[in-house]
């Protein structure tokens, strides 16, 4: 009250220097917050990309190792790795358009809604390295191209729920110049012989005739004898791989199941039979082909129905089969509260912490699969040692769908 009634004795021009001077003390703290979020935000920048440089040069520590080492919480690690999966990592920053950045293809929305994706461009890189797989569990390590976020398919059973949960839409990513520029850098830069992997966060072959991934992908690894492709799909869209020769730096894996089980928790996808004839037409052609039995649910008949597609595979004679059971995350049952197939996984005492079904019950179904198929290598996807061991596999030497042989 006395400040303002001493406004009040004052003249207008002594009134207007009074507020001007209110105003640049308003303006001076505004910028000195604003100089002191910009310096937070490099702070957190810097921290976060060293976290993630740290992780990738020390690929055998565990979150909670780089969580004390950093002094940063275990959670925030766990979301930059997500964020840097999902190609969000840094997405604030608008990168500037440039020739190597344009778009090899162009969809307008009324065809992107009606091929079930969306375009966008990806902000961090197309490759990064798997080597999530916990201790006790079986698994390759392996190259991923992030083509794409996402699938059509929508099987009950799907780990890209939870995977790209912040992502509701499948993403086709449109800068992909700078994806084959990059693709181009990995063949040359990568000492090792790897496998890179287009089909772990996304169908490899579903949206091909559209985005052209075979034409221009196929090309690239046909011209070196060192590095390997794997395209791993649901699909029968092999229209555009037909018109390629076959080279053996491209592996073709066709994921499939039981008809039976296909039809009830795979609504969406090409009935089994059809992924199969698609496999033996690209067989017959010279491609190198991989067959994927995962996951094998223990549905009433199941002996059967397996015993069946166990026949069938053994006509094709892919050069591995892979199988895998059924196995999920607890929270992964809020995206399909429905589905009776999470009642045929009980058992969470596995290293990975997924629930998964009764180790009796799986051993059972591996030999009496594995005692049917023949003259062919066979793996198992994501197992644990444990089981390794009672069928007598080589564990980590094991060949399977990911390995380079």
């Amino acid at each position: 009250m006395v400040k303002d009634r001493e406004k009040d004795k004052l003249t207008k021009p002594e009134l207007d220097l009074e507020l001007e001077a209110e105003r640049a003390k308003d303006e001076l703290q505004e910028s000195q917050s604003r100089t002191l979020r910009s310096e937070y935000r490099k702070a957190a920048s810097g921290l976060r990309d060293q976290v993630m440089d740290f992780i990738e040069e020390n690929p055998g520590l565990t979150l909670a190792e780089v969580s004390e080492k950093f002094g940063v919480r275990e959670g925030s690690i766990r979301a930059w790795k997500a964020h840097k999966t999902m190609g969000t990592y840094g997405a604030a920053k608008r990168v500037k358009e440039e020739k190597d950045s344009e778009p090899l293809f162009s969809l307008n929305k009324k065809k992107q809604r009606k091929l079930g994706f969306v375009l966008r461009r990806r902000h961090t890189g197309f490759i990064h390295y798997f080597d999530k797989t916990p201790p006790g569990i079986v698994c390759p390590h392996f190259h991923i191209l992030a083509f794409a976020n996402g699938c059509p398919f929508r099987c009950d059973y799907c780990y890209l729920y939870l995977t790209l949960r912040h992502w509701p839409e499948p993403t086709v990513f449109s800068n992909t110049a700078r994806m084959y520029q990059e693709i181009r850098d990995w063949l040359y830069s990568t000492p090792e012989p790897s496998v890179l992997n287009a089909g772990e966060l996304s169908d490899s072959l579903v949206w091909d005739s559209e985005i052209n991934l075979t034409a221009n992908l196929v090309p690239l690894f046909a011209a070196q004898n060192k590095h390997r492709l794997l395209f791993l799909t649901k699909s029968t869209q092999i229209s555009e791989l037909i018109k390629l020769p076959p080279t053996p730096q491209v592996i073709v894996s066709f994921s499939i199941n039981a008809s039976e089980v296909s039809g009830k928790y795979e609504k969406r996808s090409a009935r089994p039979e059809a992924r199969l004839a698609a496999a033996r037409r690209l067989k017959e052609l010279g491609w190198k082909i991989r067959l994927r039995i995962d996951p094998i649910i223990p549905v009433p008949g199941w002996e059967n129905f397996y015993d069946t597609l166990i026949d069938e595979i053994n006509a094709v004679r892919p050069e591995t089969v892979t199988l895998g059971s059924l196995r999920f995350f607890p929270t992964l049952k809020n995206h399909a509260p429905e589905s009776d197939i999470f009642n045929f996984a009980t058992d969470q005492s596995d290293p990975d912490g997924r629930m998964r079904i009764p180790f009796e019950l799986r051993l059972e179904i591996y030999q009496r699969l594995i005692s049917r198929l023949r003259h062919i290598r066979i793996g198992l996807c994501k197992e644990t040692e444990k089981m390794h061991k009672a069928l007598n596999l080589p564990g980590a030497k094991q060949y399977c769908n990911c390995t380079y042989d």
